[in-house]
């Protein structure tokens, strides 16, 4: 009996899932709305596809959990930490969740946990940091302070990059993580940061996406990048 009985639970839970999603096995987003999920979750997964799981998880997921990002972490190597995290993605970074506004301390986390080999920086601790002083702008997101003024706080030291190829690859050659801020383009409607961590042997980039997992699998010509990078640093430690 207590075996029928787990199989129908399971069936119902199923079926509660399989109900939020279209004939075609996307998210039906009327319903996620007439269900009740927050609205800017449901723009997320119309945006981004693949924030599906998160966004369908957030009525058994919400609230913060412990976060240890340790085994993510290896020293000299850049993780890639991911803004709609469950760990950390549900709590608020300004005026939303930090799935949505924090793509700025997500990619100031996972430099500075690349670089020091320290976890305790991860991406809620440097949202809290960030609102703390003043480097979330309502409305906007993270100011371009918080990869500067933020970064040294945090110990870490900034240098700007000029503006071209050389300079770019000579920084990564040398094993200096760049974080940039890209205007619309491949990555974004408005603004967003993410990280350059190297070059392929065909002069093609290696990035850590803050928002896709698809994004950070590619490798991008550089040229591709510079046509939306409005301003970039490098980091060391």
């Amino acid at each position: 009996m207590g075996t029928l009985l787990g199989a129908a639970l399971l069936i119902l839970v199923a079926y509660g899932a399989v109900n939020l999603l279209s004939g075609f096995g996307k998210v039906n987003t009327e319903k996620l709305s007439e269900k009740g999920y927050p609205e800017s979750l449901v723009q997320l997964v119309e945006r981004n596809p693949e924030t599906e799981d998160f966004v369908l998880d957030y009525p058994k997921y919400k609230g913060l959990k412990d976060i240890d990002v340790s085994k993510e972490v290896t020293k000299g190597e850049i993780p890639h930490f991911i803004q709609w995290d469950e760990r950390w993605g549900y709590e608020t970074y300004g005026n939303d969740f930090l799935a949505v506004t924090g793509c700025g301390p997500t990619s100031l986390s996972m430099v500075y946990c690349g670089l020091t080999g320290d976890t305790e920086w991860n991406p809620y601790r440097v949202a809290k940091m960030a609102e703390e002083n003043g480097y979330y702008v309502e409305g906007s997101g993270s100011s371009w302070e918080l990869m500067t003024s933020g970064a040294e706080k945090l110990g870490l030291t900034v240098s700007d990059v000029s503006f071209d190829r050389e300079h770019i690859l000579a920084a990564l050659k040398d094993g200096h993580p760049i974080i940039c801020v890209v205007g619309p383009g491949d990555f974004t409607d408005a603004g967003h940061f993410l990280v350059l961590t190297g070059a392929d042997t065909d002069g093609k980039i290696k990035i850590k996406d803050p928002n896709s997992v698809i994004r950070t699998n590619e490798t991008w010509e550089l040229e591709t990048l510079m046509a939306q990078i409005k301003n970039l640093w490098s980091y060391s430690y």
